[in-house]
């Protein structure tokens, strides 16, 4: 691997660089350090391990040319429990001038690193090196936008689904026609989320299932999968403020709530533990679908699903979230973890250079094989470690049409809100109308200069 990952960088056009005028071998050797900030993540430690890789990968071509520069790799990781500390971290750090070169980040926080002038534009960086970036698949590049230009460089990502258990379908009497071709139906427009809680409610009605359709018990991305069906991007793209129509929120919040009444979700589901909502489904056979995301295969497995692709594929299945209407399309939603360079870097340049070295096919492989999450380049679907891992090669297909959270800084306490009205809507405290008309009022009072409202 070492060999061929070194041939690679050989021949990537690195010379460009080393004639640089900010990069000219000096006469005597020269070590630049390029400083990194990740957030301590025992499911992703590659993240910040590819860039060292991609250091000491740079380093080598550096001295098969002849140069004497050379660079080094200093990680700094910070022990915030979740990706928004992260970020307010390193906005504090930025804002004393003392950020890193190159950070780490989800990709929802970009807008206000770039909006800061922390995150440097890498327009014209992605331009000039087809190398590092050209196979990139074209639909993560979403993810690192602000005002219309990429201030990021995509480092992994995620599908979310709909996965649901065939031994419950057939015990219910579902024809296994229609179990297997439940994806295919859902791609063709042919299998709504209405289908999906009727669909779930027969299951419920006539075999051990207690569940229906179960969700994540906490804020997260999954369920807006279902508000961005009824049509709410949550973003302005001629503003770039938040947008919220309260006819769309409404809807979706009628189906969630709808499915409380049919006896489909729990009321409780948002006081569940994650523990035992992962046990219904996984372990006791007592849930027909489960609202998540790929990685947790890796958990399935562990409770006892089949590691091996028929196994997993006769026991249980997965759909991309259906569209609302016949016709329409399905989504699914992805959250990359990015790798962004600082604006205020002496060494923009280099550490931009150690960015794309690390995305490499086959760095950026390690990383999705060892943590369960999809690779941001074509080529990954050709690299034997990646193809024969059937879950992320079936799972790569749904990003054809996934979507992302906005990348707002506001967003954040956005989703917060989105989730207590959920909340709300799902123990009956409040109807689906309310629950719209509480988000609007909420944000509205939190951060009105940056929301429209329609």
């Amino acid at each position: 691997m070492k060999t061929g990952l070194l041939n690679t960088a050989l021949g990537i056009g690195l010379s460009a660089f080393i004639a640089g005028t900010a990069y000219v071998a000096p006469a005597t050797a020269q070590t630049i350090d390029i400083n990194v900030w990740s957030r301590q993540d025992t499911s992703g430690p590659l993240r910040p391990g590819n860039l060292i890789t991609a250091g000491e990968i740079l380093n080598r071509t550096l001295e098969a040319a002849g140069s004497e520069v050379r660079v080094n790799v200093i990680i700094t990781s910070s022990p915030a429990p979740g990706f928004d500390e992260d970020a307010l971290q390193l906005l504090k750090v930025f804002a004393i001038g003392e950020g890193p070169d190159i950070f780490i980040a989800a990709h929802e926080w970009i807008g206000e690193f770039a909006r800061n002038g922390y995150a440097w534009n890498l327009e014209e960086h992605i331009a000039s090196r087809p190398e590092f970036y050209a196979d990139i698949i074209p639909a993560l590049w979403g993810s690192t936008l602000f005002d219309g230009e990429r201030y990021a460089i995509p480092q992994d990502a995620e599908a979310r689904m709909f996965f649901y258990n065939k031994k419950l379908m057939r015990q219910a009497g579902i024809s296994e026609d229609i179990i297997e071709g439940l994806p295919q139906r859902v791609l063709d427009g042919e299998f709504t989320l209405a289908d999906l809680s009727a669909l779930a409610k027969k299951v419920v009605d006539n075999s051990d299932a207690e569940f229906g359709i179960l969700h994540r018990p906490s804020k997260g991305p999954d369920y807006l999968m279902i508000f961005n069906a009824y049509g709410s991007s949550f973003l302005d793209p001629e503003s770039g403020k938040l947008l919220l129509e309260e006819d769309k929120l409404a809807a979706a919040y009628e189906w969630f709530a709808g499915n409380v009444r049919m006896g489909v979700t729990p009321a409780n589901n948002t006081a569940m533990d994650w523990d035992a909502i992962r046990a219904a489904f996984y372990k006791e056979d007592k849930a027909a679908f489960w609202m998540y995301g790929i990685w947790d295969l890796a958990r399935a497995f562990a409770a006892g699903v089949p590691e091996d692709e028929e196994g997993y594929f006769k026991q249980m299945g997965w759909i991309a979230s259906p569209a609302v209407v016949k016709g329409g399309t399905p989504n699914s939603l992805t959250h990359p973890i990015v790798y962004a360079v600082s604006a205020l870097s002496e060494n923009k340049e280099l550490a931009a250079t150690i960015v794309g070295l690390a995305s490499s096919a086959e760095l950026n492989t390690l990383h999705a094989v060892g943590s369960f999450h999809i690779g941001i380049k074509n080529a990954q679907l050709g690299i034997p470690a990646y193809a024969e891992n059937w879950g992320l090669r079936r799972a790569t297909e749904l990003l054809k049409f996934t979507q992302f959270m906005p990348n707002h800084p506001d967003f954040g306490r956005l989703n917060g809100i989105i989730y207590t009205a959920l909340q709300g809507v799902e123990t009956g405290r409040l109807s689906s109308a309310e629950a719209a008309e509480f988000v609007i009022d909420e944000a509205q009072g939190q951060f009105s200069k940056n929301l429209i409202v329609k």
